[in-house]
């Protein structure tokens, strides 16, 4: 962290007589971090990492995306940086964090990251009990209807397990969200940049809220989904935990209170549950506000999570040629492709990461 603030800082201070290629040149300095380097940037933003030795600032702009409300073991001997599991870190709080001396965050979060048991986290109090405003130099967008990564296109039910040497597959029972929420981050790269240049303020934070009921207990959409003929919604849901690690192996505590976004009971069930999961608004251009979150009358397309097939004999060779049969069928609806196991996955009541 230290040597991130100290880059960042050379190249906008930095002179000739100390190798900056370009001294002067650059106003502004902006990081971006997707998932664990987004944690790394929020745990930079908590230690308050971002005033150089002489005092200046070092980053203008921060995004931390699909960071969820954790940090990380960033800084510790011997430190799991990898570890991202909301029940079982103690790098965990506080949710809120705030950044100084006038350095500016957007915290963008998919709808995994609430669905995982943390991100609602962020703008709740630790019970999930009422809404919790950031200060000015903070905004919270929650991309509604997507995954930890940009979507899988075309439509499929399975996915290579990144930087995976062995070419295991995550399949999952439905198919994958194909939402691609770049042209979000875009957007909000150019508030971000607008907001330090010209003094533009961004659109205001959108997210789930308590205080109008979209913010719900993920227990509270399964009569939803239920309605959704062939639909699995996981009947265990991922709840972050305390953890006291005064003693090792640390003693588990009660449950935070998880809140994710709410479904509308009201809509139509839809015809095809393989294609039509959970809601989100149409993705504005480029110069539109990042996300709304979830209403009760967005179109249904994608969802956050998914749930791994139960263990199996069968192939992911196989398998994998049965469902690009299957994703380029015209119909492609049905339990057939509900069905089907992947050896290599896990019981069904966990979540499938993107």
């Amino acid at each position: 962290m230290a040597a991130l603030r100290d880059c960042a800082s050379w190249l906008k201070y930095g002179g000739a007589a100390e190798g900056n290629p370009a001294p002067g040149a650059l106003r502004h300095a902006y990081a971006y971090g997707r998932s664990q380097t987004g944690r790394l940037l929020r745990t930079m933003v908590h230690h308050d990492l971002n005033v150089d030795e002489t005092g200046r600032r070092a980053l203008d702009g921060i995004i931390a995306n699909v960071a969820g409300a954790m940090l990380g073991e960033f800084n510790d001997r011997f430190g799991q940086n990898s570890k991202d599991r909301p029940d079982m870190m103690d790098h965990f709080v506080p949710f809120q964090v705030e950044p100084r001396g006038g350095l500016k965050v957007f915290y963008t979060n998919t709808s995994f990251e609430y669905h995982r048991g943390d991100a609602s986290l962020i703008h709740t109090d630790p019970a999930g009990a009422r809404d919790v405003e950031h200060g000015p130099d903070v905004r919270v967008y929650h991309f509604t209807g997507t995954e930890h990564g940009t979507g899988i296109w075309p439509a499929a039910d399975a996915q290579a397990v990144a930087a995976d040497p062995r070419g295991w597959l995550e399949r999952a029972q439905h198919l994958r969200g194909v939402v691609n929420y770049g042209r979000l981050l875009r957007a909000a790269l150019v508030n971000l940049d607008r907001w330090l240049t010209e003094g533009v303020l961004p659109p205001p934070s959108r997210h789930p809220r308590v205080g109008d009921g979209t913010a719900v207990d993920p227990a509270e959409l399964a009569p939803a989904f239920a309605r959704i003929p062939a639909a699995r919604y996981p009947g265990h849901n991922v709840r972050a935990r305390r953890q006291d690690f005064s003693t090792l192996p640390p003693r588990p505590g009660a449950a935070y209170g998880a809140r994710v976004s709410a479904r509308s009971s009201t809509s139509p069930a839809p015809r095809c549950p393989s294609r039509a999961r959970g809601q989100t608004a149409r993705p504005p251009a480029i110069r539109a506000r990042p996300s709304p979150s979830a209403t009760p009358r967005a179109r249904s397309t994608s969802n956050g999570w998914a749930l791994r097939p139960a263990r199996s004999r069968r192939s992911a060779t196989s398998s994998t040629k049965t469902s690009r049969a299957r994703s380029r069928s015209p119909r492609g609806c049905g339990t057939r492709g509900l069905r089907r196991r992947d050896r290599h996955a896990r019981d069904t009541s966990s979540f499938l990461e993107a």
